[in-house]
């Protein structure tokens, strides 16, 4: 764990996390806005994060599909330390035994092992919400999600089916109706389905019950909002407009600005 979380776990302070989803509602959004703060991101994502030469704290990516299509850049990733910590699903470990030597590097079926911890008691999970609950036990306590909009367009026409049931984009898809970026996929990708409806929508029931189960054992405190007009998590967590953030972050920077006036004046 980076030396970040160890501090947040000796100190009851709120520490806020940015937990990044690929949803289209995250489309446009100005990346600078997180220069300055903690994040962590999910999956594919870094398609354009190498284009914008920015890279989240935290990475995790749970599919093992995605994973096995994409092992180059998971590499990348891990090798060339773009990020300070990583989750991952364990089935790595079949097409690159040398992650093993990087500390840094932790395995959803480890923690799913792991005894008190959080990840035990996933029923069914898909990558952003683990992402979250990967955040909680790293030590944040106040998190915001965006980009998380649990709804997709379950096959694409320019993906087909595969034999075990994954999925593979075999035409460029000019415009991707499912995530932030139109490039998310490209040919030759191989992917688990969504199951928005099933797989994805109960994992994040699962976390709600989860953080609520932990929220009354620790007796302290764990803020989430969800960033989105899309409503379909609204059963689970509080949710906000995502242009409210920059709404608190102005209202924020001019009470900093006050703040060194009044210092100065002094």
């Amino acid at each position: 764990m980076s030396k970040e979380s160890n501090e947040s776990n000796e100190s009851k302070e709120s520490k806020e996390v940015y937990i990044l989803g690929n949803g289209k509602s995250l489309e446009g959004f100005d990346f600078e806005f997180f220069k300055d703060k903690n994040t962590v991101g999910t999956c594919l994502a870094f398609r354009h994060w190498r284009e914008i030469d920015w890279y989240p704290n935290h990475y995790v990516c749970v599919d093992s599909k995605v994973l096995k299509s994409n092992i180059e850049s998971i590499k990348d990733l891990i090798e060339n330390k773009r990020c300070e910590t990583f989750l991952l699903d364990a089935s790595i470990i079949k097409h690159w035994e040398g992650i093993l030597q990087f500390q840094n590097v932790m395995y959803l079926q480890q923690l799913q092992r792991s005894e008190g911890n959080p990840f035990r008691y996933l029923i069914d999970w898909c990558s952003g919400s683990s992402a979250v609950l990967y955040s909680y036990i790293i030590g944040f306590n106040n998190l915001n999600l965006l980009g998380m909009d649990c709804h997709y367009l379950e096959f694409l026409p320019e993906c087909e089916k595969q034999k075990d049931g994954s999925l593979k984009i075999i035409k460029e898809i000019k415009e991707n109706p499912n995530y932030f970026i139109n490039n998310y996929q490209q040919v030759g990708d191989i992917y688990n389905p969504p199951n928005a409806s099933t797989v994805h929508k109960k994992s994040w029931e699962d976390l709600r019950n989860i953080l609520v189960m932990y929220n009354v054992l620790t007796r302290e405190p764990i803020e989430l909002t969800n960033y989105n007009s899309n409503k379909t998590l609204d059963h689970c967590f509080k949710r906000k407009e995502l242009k409210e953030l920059f709404e608190f972050e102005v209202i924020e920077n001019e009470e900093d600005a006050e703040a060194k006036k009044t210092k100065v004046g002094r």
